[in-house]
């Protein structure tokens, strides 16, 4: 055993191990398995029992490192022997010059072992390198024994957890080793690279490739390079290759052209590249060969998207058409017709990938599509206006969202946030105007609305029972705890008569084995609620308390009486000390608790728009009033009072209900 300390600076070192860039590092050892000839490279990942990176493992059978050469190769950075080479010992291309490979490996774990087997001059002989990020400069280099397996190398990182090293496990780190090795094993099919259990195979995620030469000057000369065009079926990080004439990448850089609706990579060749090695950072500001080579390739690149986008138009339209989805039939028959058509053709096209797969929904969201571009142009310009006005941070960040859900999922989450802001302010309108309070009726309005706003009262419950008798709660809390019938006779309330309770919700908790349930007995707006009131949910509370068949339940009943305004006698009762605010009554019953509330409907809005403020300030939407009764009209036009109800346009029947429903089927389907 004996100890080789690297000849460089400690931060030297922690900057090249880069150790922000996991995925670097792991293509950076497979090309040093390859520059060895390898045949077959395997990255495996070994995970935690909850799921984070625990051990990183490349694994190569190419020609090793000989005991002499591993001296040489930890002692110092550079000095390569790769850097008076341009081929492998098998011939290939090379692709590390530098010899600073081996530091990447500090970017997977703090603990680094190399374990290679080599033929030197004394035969097959096995070296093992151990290395600690605490000590990046020292390298431990094992006495070498004989071997008896054949040569390769492995190298073993682990003991650094952490959420940049997860990134390994993401789909993205798959997409960029394929586009990196994408020319590489083109050129030598005969190469395999497993990368966490699964073969890295180009070919099956090429939609498309085209290969041509562009010119570009260079010291008063036109000199030649090849751009190679890959299209995938997969997302991709728009990127642009620079390569060697043989497609072994140099340096990577930003392709910065727009090319909407195709993923691609871009693999620029030029015999010269390895020369301009040190000139690709400074290369966009200069006037040099590298800047004259990007600016001819991203030219050539637009040009190729403007003809792709026509092609791929026609592809979809054509797909469209054989499997019966395109909404026109016949050919347009005025220039109005056909401007409208080739409209459609490059918005459909454009957004074909974000559509629903099913067929039946795709030909719904076309035939929406074709509607909006006939009657609603300015809704589409809009839509598209919004996409590419982008910023290149957000559509950065609207990248890395999709690699973690779909369009839809987004679209779905965002209308549920503003449709809630939107509730929360045609609530208010409605319970506090003091002209439309008038108008709002208890049970054919307010109460129909909340039966599908339920969430305003707390996201953990669940609508059980709405607009029935107290019996058939007592029934479906039965239901719920697994009892099939409870005993024939009713359960009545303190005066002998059969309440009506307006909503009852509940939810599980299963941590204590118990059942929660909330009765909500809601009162017009324009009803200033007293004393009967009150002892009308007391009663609805009693009830369960005094019945038998309850005794031995373990449930927790709250019973919420909520109201616009209450007389001064109950909102003292509300506010009793020792008491949470607006708890009446606390009873505890056996195996049961039993809690009556008196709640305003400002506390019930104030506590909904608490749990939705973040969203509120991120979402940058505080819904007007007019919004607020766009969204009521939308979703809740049935239980309208008349005052809220748009009138009919010229044209209509009146029957506005159906037009709402048959809008909303419709958007359903587009997203």
């Amino acid at each position: 055993m004996r100890r080789v300390h690297l000849e460089a600076a400690e931060d030297h070192v922690e900057r090249l191990a880069r150790e922000h860039d996991p995925v670097g590092a792991v293509k950076e050892l497979i090309w040093n398995a390859l520059d060895a000839d390898a045949i077959k490279v395997t990255v495996a990942i070994e995970r935690s029992a909850t799921g984070a990176v625990d051990k990183v493992m490349i694994t190569d059978d190419g020609e090793g490192i000989t005991p002499e050469g591993c001296t040489t190769a930890f002692e110092r950075i550079g000095g390569s022997w790769k850097k008076h080479s341009h081929t492998t010992v098998g011939g290939r291309p090379l692709h590390g010059r530098a010899g600073q490979g081996r530091l990447r490996a500090f970017a997977l774990g703090a603990f680094i072992r190399w374990t290679t087997v080599a033929k030197g001059i004394d035969g097959l002989r096995k070296t093992t390198v151990t290395a600690h990020n605490a000590s990046r400069n020292d390298f431990q280099i094992g006495d070498s024994t004989p071997a008896g397996e054949p040569t390769g190398t492995l190298v073993e990182a682990w003991g650094r957890q952490s959420v940049v090293l997860d990134r390994l496990t993401a789909d993205r780190a798959r997409s960029l080793l394929t586009t990196e090795f994408a020319p590489y094993l083109a050129r030598y099919p005969k190469v395999e690279i497993v990368f966490d259990g699964e073969k890295i195979d180009p070919t099956a995620v090429i939609q498309a490739q085209s290969e041509e030469r562009v010119e570009f000057e260079h010291d008063g000369a036109m000199e030649t390079a090849v751009v190679r065009i890959i299209e995938w079926d997969m997302r991709v990080d728009r990127e642009l290759h620079l390569c060697d004439a043989l497609g072994v990448p140099i340096d990577i850089t930003e392709t910065r052209i727009q090319a909407p609706g195709f993923d691609f990579t871009t693999y620029v060749l030029w015999d010269r590249m390895t020369e301009h090695r040190g000139d690709f950072l400074l290369g966009e500001a200069s006037d040099g060969p590298v800047a004259s080579l990007l600016a001819a390739t991203r030219e050539h690149l637009r040009s190729h998207f403007r003809k792709r986008a026509v092609e791929r138009r026609k592809e979809v339209v054509d797909q469209w058409k054989d499997a019966g989805l395109y909404p026109y039939r016949a050919e347009p028959t005025s220039e109005a017709e056909k401007v409208e058509r080739e409209t459609f053709d490059i918005v459909a096209s454009t957004i074909h990938r974000h559509m629903p797969r099913p067929a039946k929904h795709q030909k719904a969201t076309l035939a929406l599509l074709r509607e909006s571009v006939k009657h609603q142009p300015s809704n589409v310009n809009r839509i598209l206006d919004e996409v590419f006005r982008l910023t290149s941070d957000d559509k950065s960040e609207l990248d890395r969202l999709l690699n973690r859900t779909s369009l839809s999922s987004i679209i779905r989450a965002s209308t549920s946030v503003a449709d809630r802001l939107d509730f929360l302010a045609a609530l208010s309108h409605m319970v506090f105007d003091p002209e439309v309070k008038k108008l709002v009726k208890e049970r054919s309005q307010l109460h129909k609305i909340l039966e599908n706003e339920t969430w305003v009262f707390g996201e953990h419950y669940q609508l059980l029972v709405s607009d029935r008798s107290l019996n058939r709660v007592l029934d479906r809390h039965l239901g719920l705890i697994g009892r099939d019938n409870r005993s024939p006779q009713p359960v009545y309330r303190d005066d002998g008569s059969v309440g009506i309770v307006d909503l009852m919700l509940s939810r599980s908790r299963r941590e204590h084995d118990r059942q929660q349930h909330l009765v909500v007995e809601l009162k017009a707006p324009k009803v200033k609620v007293g004393d009967k009131e009150l002892q009308q949910i007391k009663s609805y509370a009693l009830a369960v308390v005094e019945d038998a068949q309850f005794a031995d339940v373990r449930a927790e009943w709250d019973f919420w009486l909520v109201t616009s305004e209450m007389s001064k006698v109950l909102r003292a009762e509300a506010r009793q000390a020792g008491r949470p605010r607006g708890c009446i009554w606390d009873l505890k019953e056996n195996e049961y608790t039993v809690r009556v509330w008196v709640k305003t409907w400002s506390e019930v809005i104030d506590e909904s728009k608490g749990r939705l403020q973040y969203f509120k300030e991120h979402f940058d939407h505080d819904p007007s009033v007019e919004q607020a009764i766009d969204y009521l009209r939308h979703s809740h036009l049935p239980y309208l009072p008349d005052a809220l109800i748009p009138a009919p346009r010229e044209g209509q029947t009146g029957d506005t209900g159906a037009g709402v429903s048959g809008s909303t089927d419709a958007a359903a389907d587009l997203v």
